[in-house]
């Protein structure tokens, strides 16, 4: 059961999310990276004209990865945190495809928290397909919108 103290800690984790930085962070995650291939990854460590990209994928990556192994450990309830929060599947469609790729390039463990967060939540299979499917169409739209 969800206390006082697991809603400050949710509470506290979003006003993290607010944060300068971070925000400009999850911008670029969420709408301009959109990676493939692990070459698609691999070429954020090779921008020199953008360098703040790869700190951007690195700080949202990292960020959840945190938040779920707290949750993973009982330091925040899961029914409440899975009930306030779904960015941490929006990570997960965006580059869960490519977690063994991953692995290899960053070490082995690289995202278990995440990932044994997103296998124990409710319908996470169907919820990061619909994820998948709003980010294209979000994409689409953007695309159009620069013709």
């Amino acid at each position: 059961m969800a206390t006082p103290q697991d809603a400050e800690l949710i509470i506290k984790l979003y006003d993290l999310r607010r944060e300068e930085t971070m925000r400009k962070a999850r911008t670029y995650v969420f709408m301009q990276f959109a990676p493939q291939s692990m070459d698609d990854i691999k070429t954020l460590f090779l921008d020199r004209e953008h360098p703040e990209y790869n700190a951007y994928f690195r700080q949202v990556a990292t960020y959840w990865d945190m938040v779920a192994a707290m949750v993973n450990h009982g330091a925040i309830d899961r029914d409440l945190f899975f009930d306030t929060n779904g960015e941490f599947l929006g990570v997960w469609a965006k580059i869960g495809h490519l977690i063994p790729e991953l692995r290899e390039f960053f070490g082995p463990q690289f995202l278990v928290n995440l990932e044994k967060l997103v296998a124990c939540c409710p319908n996470s299979e169907k919820r990061i397909e619909m994820i998948r499917e709003r980010l294209k169409s979000m994409a689409a739209l953007r695309a159009a919108q620069q013709q």
